[in-house]
């Protein structure tokens, strides 16, 4: 009977473990986030020129944002309609930053730029993790979308992993050559915690204080 009983509690202690050890995981790391290939509809002259809007590529069908799962407000132009979150997708691979724009109707043809030497700096040490590729997309060259008017497009940016002791980050554009509409200005955020741009669907995994249930 003793035999049995401690059995019993060894088997509890590994499910507990197992259970903790998942619910761990799940606090440290997200899924990569969904992001399907877009139409090409027209592909970059070969002599793209900058200051020639007609010679740049045009994209349909982009990967647009789960309606509960936008992200963090960069920022709302109240004029234009535009509307900019972003979430943070931290996995093992690599750190995925989902940028979601709602395309105001006037606005449908809109042409957009991801620049090298863009990165994410951790704010506590400086150090810089640098944007290695926009998925599906070109980088340092203007491209068109369009045919997605009220809908909030994605572009996922793919970056170094972080490791786990960056808690707080800042996001940097790096500056590039101006156009008409486009100064090429460079941005950078103020820094934000990290748990504040991840996934509201694994955010629930935080361990918080519970307090009483009152009926």
């Amino acid at each position: 009977m003793k035999k049995t009983i401690m059995i019993l509690v060894a088997a509890v202690t590994m499910l507990t473990s197992c259970h903790t050890a998942e619910n761990s995981l799940s606090q440290d790391y997200d899924e990569r986030p969904l992001n399907k290939q877009p139409v090409l509809e027209r592909p970059a002259w070969p002599n793209y020129d900058l200051h020639n809007d007609r010679s740049f590529a045009a994209f349909s069908h982009i990967q647009t944002a789960p309606l509960d799962k936008v992200g963090t407000y960069l920022h709302h132009y109240v004029e234009s309609g535009w509307t900019a979150r972003c979430t943070l997708h931290r996995c093992k691979d690599a750190t995925y930053l989902c940028l979601d724009y709602t395309i105001p109707q006037q606005q449908d043809w809109f042409f957009w730029r991801f620049t090298t030497g863009s990165a994410i700096i951790d704010a506590d040490t400086g150090d810089r993790y640098l944007l290695q590729r926009v998925e599906h997309f070109p980088m340092d060259q203007c491209y068109w979308t369009y045919g997605q008017a009220n809908e909030t497009i994605r572009f996922v940016e793919v970056y170094p992993p972080l490791p786990l002791s960056v808690k707080r980050v800042q996001l940097y554009e790096a500056s590039a050559e101006s156009r008409r509409w486009m100064d090429g200005t460079g941005v950078l955020t103020k820094p934000i915690k990290i748990d504040d741009l991840r996934p509201h669907s694994l955010l629930k995994y935080k361990s918080h204080k519970r307090g009483r249930i009152i009926r």
